[in-house]
């Protein structure tokens, strides 16, 4: 057999003496370093057809003194189509320690300098000779292994990379220039020697389903109550674990629990969902709820508010959790989309009465940290090191480590929003952590005065996305006045809420679902096919001043109050008031005279329409033609010729009189 090829390709970098930290250079794309599954292109072609990676398995060590080991497990696996030859995997490291978060973000996306160990039976492992085909398909398990001394890892309180390079060739030769074609780069915690606390916090939210009450646009609720949801309940039931419960959740499972309907679904297939609400109720309701906290009314995005000036929104989200029993007692919680807080949005947050907000951004390592002026508290969320979603949950874990290490005593904050966090929450908690819930954190000192953020710009909805908000908040509006008695008019808070929630950010879909089947209860254009106005196509006016009857019919189930107005395109010659506002009860039709002024003959087109008291349209337009006819002047000509013959009758009647009164001459007598 060969002998292997010498490990050491290209250049080499020693590792610096304790407390030097090497500079970060060469960007690196964060599923190459996260993942460790980047392939770099050798300088023989032959090497880029080549596709094999390194992934880990299992990361341990026995302890932090220099004769401790760390262990690395993981598997070689060819993933592509071409056999490799003389495949080998070197244990690599940086004996930099990172001690801090923005070093720690600049690992996560930056290629480390650093050094492979040196050739020994423990850091050295030949996976094939470099004659010997590594067949595509093939995987093989290979076990590291080095002490603490030999790492360099010797100090505490900080994170070191760690990882192994993976070295092959494409082609069956001898030759000792082997490109390194995959890499894997982790972390590893070297804990100070105080215990760090965590403050794990389990989120129990939901992207909004509920449009108002009883109604539901889906029922992917149900299957939440007895999937994730179900979960995160479990683990919020946990000793040492905190939570935060949605308003708006909680509101829309007591609404599922005593019956609810969802757009076009039958009646009876809700009993399922209704079953699963009342039972998480139940399990809900023994919570400790000393260890808990509430979020605002549907966690709207706040950062897409501020930019679209809106400020109202969290005023309108407290109204609307302030119609949910049981919670005014827990701490306000703010969880900004991603958890991303910016110093624009912390200052929007002034005077909110907030008792803390979530970054996972913050400059310094520490759970909690204080605000100037009357900015709420900070809770330092450990997801300022974010892994990807296709991080493997054991990477994802080191990450987890490394910022607790980093953190210290100083602790840290996690928020667990998925089962995913809830199994790297329940991995990441070695004997040097201890669990430290939301009471006790609320009752510990800040460990700064002055919270500094790293510069991120934040996914957050669009200003088109708020203003059709800004429009439905103004439907409700119209609707309040359109139907004062509407059980809909109280409920405008919640639903504008629900619309504007964080879940939406990157989910247009989702948005428009939501806005829309709100928009179909309360929007004017919808309720307008049930409110009609109905009136003949032409009228003639017989005289400058007429009264033109419409008819009003009410198709809801609720009474309705209008007016009827009228527009022109020749207001000059024909004006038309408004009606005076009438109330028409519920499947009923009410007649109204609408009074028309004209000033000259001819044919005006008209359109009338029914409004609110304040004028917001509830009706499309009914055209109606007004033919103008100067009825007063034909009416004196008439009345004129009318007298003429009455005078012409009367002389001649006169005259016949006479001639009958007047005295007959004496007749002749003839003999």
């Amino acid at each position: 057999m060969a002998s292997p090829p010498s490990p050491y390709h290209g250049t080499v970098t020693r590792g610096g003496s304790n407390g030097r930290r090497r500079a970060v250079v060469y960007a690196l794309a964060l599923a190459t370093v996260v993942l460790g599954l980047g392939v770099q292109t050798p300088s023989a072609a032959a090497a880029t057809e080549l596709q094999l990676n390194f992934t880990m398995t299992s990361l341990k060590t026995t302890g932090y003194d220099p004769d401790d080991r760390v262990t690395l497990e993981g598997t070689v696996t060819n993933t592509g189509s071409t056999p490799a030859y003389g495949v080998q995997v070197i244990l690599w490291r940086s004996r930099d320690p990172i001690q801090s978060l923005t070093t720690l973000r600049q690992a996560t996306t930056n290629n480390i300098l650093g050094s492979r160990l040196p050739i020994s039976a423990d850091h050295y492992v030949v996976v094939s000779a470099s004659t010997q085909p590594f067949a595509p398909g093939q995987a093989e398990v290979v076990t590291l292994r080095a002490t603490m001394a030999e790492l360099g890892f010797d100090t505490r309180g900080a994170a070191f990379a760690l990882g192994a390079d993976l070295i092959a060739s494409a082609t069956a030769d001898n030759a000792t220039d082997y490109p390194t074609v995959a890499q894997l780069r982790t972390f590893l915690p070297v804990p100070g020697k105080k215990k760090v606390p965590v403050t794990s916090i389990v989120l129990l939210s939901a992207p909004p389903t509920k449009l108002v009450d009883n109604l539901f646009r889906d029922d992917s609720l149900a299957a939440e109550l007895t999937g994730r949801l179900s979960s995160l309940l479990y683990t919020a039931a946990q000793p040492g674990m905190s939570w935060l419960i949605d308003p708006a959740l909680l509101d829309a499972v007591r609404d599922m629990a005593d019956g609810y309907e969802v757009v076009g679904a039958d009646a009876n297939s809700t009993s399922g969902g209704q079953a699963a609400a009342r039972a998480w109720l139940e399990r809900f309701g023994h919570l400790d709820h000393d260890t808990g906290g509430r979020t605002l009314f549907a966690n709207p995005d706040l950062d897409g508010a501020r930019v679209a000036g809106d400020t109202l929104v969290v005023s309108r989200s407290e109204r609307a959790a302030a119609t949910v029993d049981g919670l005014d007692d827990l701490p306000l919680v703010v969880v900004p989309a991603g958890g991303v807080l910016t110093a624009a949005s912390y200052d929007f947050l002034s005077g909110s009465g907030a008792d803390f907000v979530v970054a996972t951004n913050t400059v310094a390592a520490g759970a909690l940290q204080a605000g100037a002026g009357d900015r709420p508290l900070v809770l330092g969320a450990s997801a300022a090191v974010p892994a990807a979603a296709e991080t493997p949950s054991n990477l994802g874990r080191q990450l987890a480590l490394a910022a607790a290490a980093v953190a210290g005593s100083r602790g840290e904050v996690r928020l667990l929003d998925t089962l995913a966090d809830i199994e790297q929450d329940s991995a990441a908690m070695p004997g040097w952590l201890v669990r430290r819930d939301l009471e006790a954190l609320r009752d510990s000192s800040p460990t700064s005065s002055r919270v500094s953020l790293a510069a991120t710009k934040p996914a957050r909805l669009s200003a088109a996305q708020f203003e059709r908000l800004h429009r439905l908040e103004s439907d409700f509006t119209a609707h309040a006045e359109l139907a004062p008695e509407s059980s809909l008019t109280a409920q405008s808070d919640a639903a504008v809420s629900r619309a504007a929630a964080s879940a939406w950010v990157g989910d247009a879909a989702g948005f428009d679902q939501q806005l829309a089947g709100v928009a179909k209860l309360v929007g004017m254009p919808e309720v307008g096919r049930s409110v009609v106005l109905d009136a003949s196509p032409r009228f003639v006016m017989s005289s400058r001043a007429n009264q033109f009857p419409v008819t009003v019919t009410n198709n809801l189930a609720e009474p309705v109050q209008v007016k009827v107005v009228v527009t022109t395109d020749n207001p000059q010659r024909l004006t038309v008031p408004p009606s005076e506002v009438i109330t028409v009860a519920p499947n009923q039709g009410v007649t109204v005279n609408i009074r028309l002024e004209a000033t000259a003959n001819g044919v005006v087109a008209a359109r009338a329409y029914l409004a609110t008291k304040s004028g917001h349209r509830v009706s499309p337009d009914t055209p109606i033609t007004v033919e103008i006819t100067d009825i007063g002047v034909v009416a004196w000509i008439i009345v004129g010729v009318s007298g003429l013959v009455l005078v012409g009758a009367t002389a001649w009647r006169i005259r016949q009189v006479r001639r009958r009164t007047e005295p007959r001459p004496a007749r002749e007598v003839t003999e």
